[in-house]
């Protein structure tokens, strides 16, 4: 019995692990020519009024001759007359809407589900990069003291764990902190200069 019992939570493990990391409920590309594709949308399945409002947000699109959203298997069919370029960023923008993940555009040999986790890692690091070019943009009045706060973290880390140094590590550490938080423009000052 306790082996069963491991077993099932085993399986309910690698099917939670599968769904996180595996499966895109957004919109994956099941066949395509030119000016007409159809994709398959696990989100809307079973989703009559939802399928109902994309149809007529979509028949409404320029350069769409004809669109069907069916709720049963979650199916989106378009005829187009539009760039390719111009669908590609219209299905990547409802996948992410509706499901919060990329839309698959290509048919390929590979799983959706390893496209999927690809997306999701490249999301990842390009969020850590842009926050990186943001916190040292060099443009910024506040980019000087961002880098003396850095370096002041640095080695007030240093001397605090690895010197064991009290009282001055500390409050090294607070000072990097301190500029570090610093803001980069200041608010401007409420009520006029005729007050």
């Amino acid at each position: 019995m306790k082996n069963m019992l491991g077993f099932d939570a085993g399986v309910q493990i690698g099917n939670t692990l599968r769904n996180l990391l595996f499966t895109n409920n957004g919109m994956v590309i099941a066949h395509r020519i030119k000016g007409r594709r159809r994709y398959s949308c696990q989100a809307l399945k079973g989703q009559p009024e939802v399928c109902r409002e994309l149809e007529h947000e979509l028949q409404d699109f320029p350069g769409m001759t004809s669109c069907k959203v069916n709720p049963i298997t979650g199916s989106v069919t378009i005829c187009y007359t539009c760039s390719e370029k111009a669908i590609n960023a219209l299905f990547d923008a409802l996948s992410h809407q509706i499901a919060g993940k990329h839309a698959v555009q290509e048919e390929t040999i590979i799983p959706t589900g390893v496209l999927t986790v690809a997306d999701n890692v490249n999301d990842t690091f390009q969020n850590v990069k842009q926050l990186l070019t943001k916190f040292f943009n060099h443009t910024e009045p506040a980019f000087l003291t961002r880098i003396a706060g850095m370096i002041l973290l640095i080695y007030g880390f240093n001397r605090v764990f690895n010197n064991g140094d009290r009282p001055s590590g500390p409050q090294i550490l607070l000072w990097g902190l301190a500029l570090l938080m610093r803001r980069s423009h200041p608010d401007p000052k409420l009520g006029g200069d005729d007050e």
